[in-house]
């Protein structure tokens, strides 16, 4: 993510922490599943997977909206953000019910990707909404979160798919992990970007800052082009190795990147 100047909230920060983890998560990976649907190249057993996955983090994403009740900065926008999140929680299960009834794949792929758009507009209302002076940025921060988190999960589990099915094509996966790449070097120059442009703001937790940088970006993105070059192996089992620790990274530095920004030290 990227420069905010919102007050501290502290501990009232957390639901906003939690929305914003489980939003980069659930839509994030909705829109990865769409896209390489549209593209093509998984299988119906993947999708279906997929979609029941999602659909539990579109739930959690719900409640999580339906709790956030503590900072005043987004109160304006509120009622916009929940109709984005009942919207998009309504086009997982449509997508879900797409793939078990086996509908026509283009329904299932419009759903998804559509519904993986209405999350980032509900990610994006955040800083619209907010006191930042850099919304722009935030916002920006926000939508390749979602997606480092959507195709570095999609990619993860799609990996397992491969042991069972030896003779699927692997430009889907390579196609996540290239996604994946791009997301976090973005993220690494809004990072850079921001420091540079508030260094004054954030030298206190300089420290938090390059952790975050090393652990949510540069680590995982290592891992990425490790996990790239695997895929040449007749064997996917170290890509997907691999990609399982860049989710827990990725992971990890979405929620510290959302806890910089609400404490008030402004850089994600």
């Amino acid at each position: 993510m990227a420069l905010a100047e919102f007050e501290p909230l502290g501990m009232a920060a957390l639901p906003f922490v939690n929305w914003i983890f489980w939003g980069t998560l659930a839509g994030g990976t909705l829109l990865a599943v769409g896209v390489t649907q549209w593209l093509g190249g998984t299988t119906l057993g993947y999708r279906r997977f997929m979609a029941a996955t999602v659909a539990v983090c579109a739930v959690v994403w719900l409640v999580s909206e339906l709790n956030v009740t503590a900072a005043a900065v987004v109160e304006s926008w509120s009622n916009l953000r929940r109709v984005l999140v009942w919207a998009f929680t309504a086009l997982v299960f449509a997508y879900l019910g797409a793939v078990v009834a086996k509908l026509p794949e283009g329904i299932g792929t419009a759903a998804a990707v559509i519904g993986g758009l209405v999350s980032v507009g509900a990610l994006v209302v955040i800083p619209a909404a907010g006191a930042a002076g850099e919304q722009i940025l935030f916002a920006a921060g926000l939508v390749t979160a979602s997606l480092a988190q959507g195709s570095v999960t999609a990619g993860m589990l799609l990996g397992h798919w491969y042991l069972v099915t030896p003779k699927l094509s692997p430009v889907p996966l390579r196609r996540l992990i290239w996604l994946l790449i791009g997301a976090l070097a973005i993220q690494g120059l809004l990072v850079a970007w921001s420091v540079v442009v508030a260094w004054a703001v954030i030298e206190p937790v300089a420290w938090l800052i390059g952790l975050r940088f090393f652990v949510g970006v540069l680590f995982p993105l290592a891992l990425a082009v490790l996990a790239l070059r695997a895929t040449d192996a007749p064997s996917m089992q170290s890509t997907t190795g691999l990609l399982y620790i860049g989710l827990a990274a990725v992971m990890a530095g979405t929620i510290g990147a959302a806890s910089l920004v609400y404490f008030g030290w402004g850089t994600v």
